[in-house]
Parts: structure tokens; C-alpha cells; sequence
């Protein structure tokens, strides 16, 4: 997680534990307010050997609140949904912790307090993606860019290959440490999985328009490997070419009323990148999950023929 300094007024987030906060049993301790989003909320803090790690909170704002530090269902109704994020924020941090990989966030620890979940991660020194382009500094050179998607994809192929989706790829969510070394954060696998549970659940479903594919869009659609390299595609875009990709349902819909695909390819517009290069993100970028790159693999041997 970036350790970028900010101040984060009270009101940033009125639900989030108070700084000096502690969790299971002193082990650690709240530093401060990171950020939220619809189903958690992220902490800098301390653990009992004074490391500063980043804490997550399975927070699902729709359908819980906090009395004091106790994290209850927003209403009777909501009591079994709750329920069912929290076991499925455990699942997910277990499997998460499984993945070894230099670009993929560590988990070090899950545990249950306050009536939900936690999970301690690593801190990553750093920038996320979204604070690099929007930056105003230099763009990164195609070296760097090319030298950054192999790191990625070797990292999505390595969550691939533990039967994981990462399901929410974007900017936002690749962090850049001071060495140049992208990380993949916050997978989204524990909301794809509420998704299907119930319509209800369905609330919490988190879509980036821009960067998720058209499959995101449908709760309970099939999702695959592709539906990941599509978002990492258009990340790559936004980096490239300095704007968010259009809108996958908006492509989806021109597509279908046999209008012209409102993406506009790369190849060709970037001559300081290889033409191979851009190719593959406009192939990774294709609306129909069939006409995508399929693997991970697949796309690094297009680009990387050392």
C-alpha cells in the first residue's frame, strides 16, 4: 500500500476505527485512516514488533455499521448477508496468502475482531498507478512500460495459475515502489463470489468504468483469465495514451447496434512503441472474451522474445 503522506479529516470516512485503535488483542494498532471503499477499509498501523503494515477491514458500508469498534449488520435483514462477506473476506485473504510473488501484495495475517475480519498485508513504498499518470511528471518510457506489463503479467499468471482472479485491476490498484516494481492490490475475488450469493449481495458488486470488462457489468456472469488481462489492458491504455479507455457497456452497445467500436487501437498511434507491443494490448482489449488474449503466457510470448 502506498505510504504517500495526506491528511485525512474525520469526515473522510466516519465509520473507520479512531488512530490508537487496537486489534486482536494489542497485536497491532491504527495509525491512521488510509481510504474505504464498498467493502472494506484500509488502515496504516503498527504490529507488536513496531513494523508498520497496512490492515484491512472487511467493512461492507450497505450493509453493516459500527457501534464503538463493533462492526454489526446494518438491520436483522442484513444480519446472514453480513455473515457471508465476512466468511468470504476470510476465504479470500486464505487463498490470498497462498500467492508468493515479488508484484502481488504478501498477506501475512487474517483474524477475526470487532465482530469481522481483518487482514495485515504489506506496505508497499510507493505510488499507485492512477497518482503516476496523473502526476504531471514525465511519462514513463516504453522500456519502463514494457518492463512493467512483464512484471504484471508474470504476476497474473502466477494468481492464474492458483485458480485466483484478481477481478479488479486497474490504476488504482498497481502500485509502484521507489525501485521501478509494479504490485498487484486489493483482488476483488470475496465480491465476485457475494455477487452470486443473492441479488441483495449484488449491491456490492464494484465495476470501474474504464478498466473492468463487460462480463464485470452482470452480476454472476462468468468471469475468466481474459476478463483480467482486459483490465490490465486498459490500464496499460490510460498509461500509454494519457486517458481511461471508453467504457466496456458503452462498446458493448455500439458493438451490438453495429456501430464502430468506440476504443481507438494503439498500434499505430504511439511510434516510440513497438507495433507487437501495442498489438497485444489491443488484442488483450477486445470486447468478446473470445477475441481476447486468453492467458497471461500467451501475451508475454507476443512481447518478450529474449
Amino acid at each position: 500500500m502506498s505510504t504517500q503522506d495526506g491528511t485525512f479529516p474525520p469526515e473522510a470516512n466516519s465509520e473507520a476505527l479512531a488512530p490508537g485503535s487496537q486489534l486482536l488483542s494489542g497485536q497491532y494498532e491504527i495509525i491512521r485512516y488510509l481510504s474505504s471503499g464498498g467493502f472494506g477499509i484500509t488502515y496504516l498501523a503498527k504490529d507488536s514488533l513496531n513494523r508498520t503494515v497496512v490492515i484491512k477491514e472487511c467493512f461492507p458500508e450497505a450493509f453493516c455499521s459500527r457501534v464503538k469498534k463493533t462492526v454489526r449488520a446494518r438491520t436483522r435483514n442484513y444480519v446472514d448477508d453480513f455473515k457471508s462477506i465476512v466468511a468470504l473476506f476470510i476465504r479470500e485473504a486464505h487463498a490470498l496468502s497462498r500467492l508468493d510473488h515479488s508484484s502481488v501484495v504478501g498477506v501475512h495475517q487474517v483474524f477475526e475482531d470487532n465482530e469481522t475480519a481483518y487482514m495485515a498485508l504489506d506496505l508497499v513504498d510507493g505510488k499507485d498507478l492512477l497518482e503516476v499518470i496523473e502526476s504531471g511528471e514525465p511519462a514513463m518510457k516504453p522500456p519502463q512500460v514494457r518492463s512493467l506489463t512483464l512484471a504484471l503479467l508474470d504476476a497474473i499468471a502466477h494468481v492464474h495459475n492458483q485458480d485466483l482472479l484478481h477481478r479488479d485491476i486497474s490504476p488504482d490498484n498497481i502500485l509502484v515502489d521507489k525501485s521501478g516494481r509494479p504490485v498487484l492490490i486489493d483482488f476483488g475475488a470475496a465480491r465476485e463470489e457475494a455477487s452470486r450469493k443473492s441479488r441483495v449481495l449484488s449491491a456490492v458488486l464494484v465495476v470501474k468504468d474504464g478498466y473492468s470488462p463487460q462480463e464485470f457489468y452482470v452480476a454472476g456472469s462468468q468471469q475468466y483469465p481474459c476478463s483480467d488481462l482486459y483490465a490490465l489492458a486498459a490500464s496499460l491504455t490510460h498509461l500509454i495514451s494519457g486517458e481511461a479507455p471508453p467504457n466496456s457497456q458503452a462498446r458493448l452497445a455500439a458493438l451490438a447496434a453495429s456501430q464502430p467500436d468506440l476504443y481507438q487501437p494503439l498500434r499505430g498511434r504511439f511510434p516510440e512503441y513497438d507495433d507487437e507491443f501495442l498489438a497485444a494490448i489491443d488484442k488483450a482489449m477486445s470486447i468478446v472474451p473470445a477475441d481476447r488474449i486468453q492467458s497471461a503466457e500467451e501475451w508475454t510470448l507476443m512481447i518478450d522474445h529474449t
